[in-house]
């Protein structure tokens, strides 16, 4: 089996064994043509348990703004986690909002507190991979001189200079060492494509908004580290999102590292413990 199925498994195993809080508000960004704003939603459960999506396609966010309209609110929330089989972008994007938002209900009923996000650690030496721009990382490692390959699907960005490049060839991540990868690569399904070029790197982190999921399918194949969003204040971060204004401290970043993390089974057997178990 994927990652993404694997994810979606342990996503129904929650479902199946605890009752979970029914969709309290589902917010889809509008379709804005200028892009001023990220395309981010959330799905936010009865208990104010959060989770974060992106969509990037405008055909999939307006045929998400339609679908969405009426039928979410009250739904249970396993009704959209199981949108992750969709072909659609847009209905799979929400499906890791709802499995963000399932994930850290989940962690809440285990006693479990996602850590704070902690920086990588970058040094000369080092050659940096990285599955997807990210701009403000980009300049940093530029400004320092260390090397960077980025692996890009648009090939109106590729381009080659000393000590960086983007390219379209997942392979160039097979001479790098450290490498940082965007979530949208599950969002997309093609991280079990990426991963086998990252075998010799002595760290590996997802990160991103739909890296909200559980880590153990990433863990279990070599993912060091996966950092994603909590949610702390639910309305702020609405009223925020709808205007454009920062998030701020409505958002917290977290990172959970594989040596650090219980796994699954263990937070499992705590929430049962904790609050024992009834079945939807």
């Amino acid at each position: 089996m994927s990652i993404v199925p694997e994810i979606l498994a342990l996503t129904r195993t929650i479902h199946d064994e605890f009752t979970l809080p029914r969709v309290g508000r589902v917010y889809v960004p509008p379709v804005r043509h200028d892009k001023a704003h990220a395309d981010f939603g959330l799905v936010v459960l009865d208990d104010g348990s959060a989770g974060l999506f992106y969509v990037s396609q405008e055909e999939s966010l307006t045929r998400l703004r339609a679908a969405t309209k009426e039928t979410t609110t009250g739904s249970p929330a396993w009704a959209l986690a199981r949108e992750l089989n969709s072909h659609d972008a847009g209905r799979r994007g929400l499906a890791f909002g709802a499995i963000s938002a399932i994930t850290q209900h989940f962690l809440k009923r285990a006693g479990y507190k996602t850590p704070s996000q902690r920086g990588m650690d970058f040094k000369p030496q080092d050659h940096v991979g990285m599955v997807g721009l990210f701009p403000t990382l980009v300049d940093h490692l530029r400004q320092r001189g260390i090397p960077l390959t980025v692996i890009e699907q648009r090939t109106e960005l590729m381009q080659s200079e000393i000590n960086f490049q983007v390219t379209l060839d997942a392979a160039q991540l097979n001479t790098c060492n450290k490498i940082l990868c965007t979530a949208a690569t599950l969002l997309n399904d093609t991280i079990d494509d990426i991963l086998p070029h990252c075998a010799d790197a002595t760290w590996i982190t997802v990160i991103g908004p739909s890296a909200g999921c559980l880590p153990d399918p990433l863990f279990v194949r070599g993912v060091h580290a996966v950092g994603g969003s909590r949610v702390i204040d639910a309305d702020t971060l609405l009223a925020r999102m709808q205007t454009g204004e920062p998030w701020r401290d409505s958002v917290e970043k977290y990172v959970l590292e594989a040596v650090q993390y219980p796994g699954f089974a263990a937070l499992r057997t705590r929430a049962h413990a904790i609050n024992g178990s009834v079945a939807n």
